[in-house]
C-alpha cells in the first residue's frame, strides 16, 4: 500500500534488526513522554490560579517545542529520507483537502440524519466571539495535538516499522501504538499523583483505533502528512463547535434518540464513512498503472 524509503534498505538483509525498533520506539517515547510533560506543565499552570487559555497555551507550547524537534533529531540521526512535514504548494492543497473532507462528511451526516428525521436543525449561530474561539481551537490543536502527533505517530513511528513490517502489519502496529499513547500517559499522571485525562473506555478505544486509521490511510494516500493534518484540525473543530452541543457552537439541533451526533455523525459517517472512502481510494491507487503509481508512492 505504500513505501517508506531510508538510506539502508532492509530487503537486502543488512537493514540492522534493531533500527526499526529503534526508530520506532524512539517516535512513540517522543509523543507519550512529551504530551505527559506538557500535562504536567498544564497542571503546574492550573495550581498556580492560570486562567483555561493560559494553560492550553502552555501545554501546547510545551508538546510542540519537545515533540516536533524530537522527531526531526530521530529522522535526522537515523537518515530517513521520506519528506513528512515541507509545506509545499501540493501538501497546502493536500492540507486543505483533509480539512474539507471531513467537514463535508460531517455535512453528509447531518443531512442523512436529517432526511432520516433523527436530527432537526433548530438555529444556526455567527459571532465574531465565536470565530474567535474557533480560531483559537485549531491553533491549540495544532500545536498540541495534530501536528506533534502526525509527525511522531503517522511519520516517524510508521516510517521504522515499515523499514521492517509490510503495510498492512504496519498499519495496525501504528494504530495499537497510537491507542497506547493515552493508556501511557493516564497511567504516568495516576503515578504522578495528577488527575487522569479523559476517562479510558471500550469506547474511546474504539474510535482511537479508527481514528488512527483514518488518518493514517491518508497518508497512504497522499504521501503527505498535511492531509492528516487537516482532517485531524476539521474533526476537532466539527466535534467541539458543531456536533457536541456545548456553550459556545455553531449549530444547535435536536436529536430524535439521545447520542445520534456523536454516535452516528461524528463516529459512524465522519471516521467510519471516511475510512472506507480512503480505503477503496488506496485499492484503486495500487491497480493504476506502475510507472504513474510508483510516481505518487513514493515515500509513503
Amino acid at each position: 500500500m505504500d513505501r517508506i524509503t531510508s538510506s539502508a534498505k532492509h530487503n537486502d538483509g543488512r537493514e540492522s534488526s534493531g533500527r526499526w525498533l529503534a526508530i520506532t520506539a524512539l517516535g512513540w517515547l517522543a509523543m507519550t513522554l512529551g504530551l505527559f510533560t506538557a500535562t504536567v506543565a498544564g497542571n503546574a499552570v492550573r495550581a498556580s490560579g492560570g486562567a483555561d487559555n493560559t494553560i492550553s497555551v502552555v501545554q501546547a507550547m510545551t508538546a510542540v517545542l519537545l515533540i516536533v524537534p524530537a522527531a526531526y533529531l530521530i529522522q535526522r540521526r537515523f537518515r530517513l529520507t521520506a519528506k513528512l512535514l515541507p509545506l509545499t504548494p501540493a501538501a497546502f492543497l493536500h492540507l486543505l483537502g483533509g480539512g474539507a473532507s471531513a467537514l463535508l462528511m460531517g455535512g453528509i451526516g447531518f443531512m442523512i440524519t436529517g432526511v432520516l428525521g433523527w436530527t432537526t436543525t433548530i438555529a444556526w449561530h455567527f459571532s465574531v466571539d465565536l470565530l474567535l474561539a474557533i480560531a483559537f481551537s485549531t491553533c491549540i490543536a495544532f500545536l498540541y495535538e495534530a501536528m506533534p502527533e502526525e509527525l511522531s505517530m503517522r511519520g516517524i513511528v510508521y516510517s521504522g516499522l515499515r523499514l521492517r513490517l509490510p503495510a498492512y502489519a504496519a498499519y495496525g502496529a501504528q494504530v495499537l501504538l497510537f491507542v497506547l499513547v493515552p493508556v501511557t500517559v493516564n497511567q504516568l499522571q495516576a503515578w504522578s499523583g495528577l488527575d487522569r485525562g479523559n476517562s479510558i473506555n471500550a469506547e474511546y478505544v474504539i474510535m482511537l483505533l479508527c481514528f488512527g486509521t483514518v488518518l493514517q490511510l491518508w497518508r497512504s494516500l497522499t504521501g503527505s502528512l498535511w492531509a492528516s493534518i487537516g482532517f485531524h484540525l476539521a474533526y476537532l473543530a466539527m466535534a467541539r463547535f458543531v456536533i457536541l452541543q456545548r456553550d459556545r457552537s455553531i449549530l444547535t439541533y435536536n436529536e430524535l434518540e439521545a447520542g445520534t451526533g456523536p454516535v452516528v455523525i461524528q463516529f459512524g459517517v465522519v471516521i467510519v464513512g471516511t475510512a472506507g472512502l480512503l480505503l477503496l481510494f488506496n485499492l484503486w491507487r495500487r491497480r493504476m498503472p506502475g510507472p504513474y503509481r510508483m510516481n505518487n508512492c513514493a515515500g509513503r
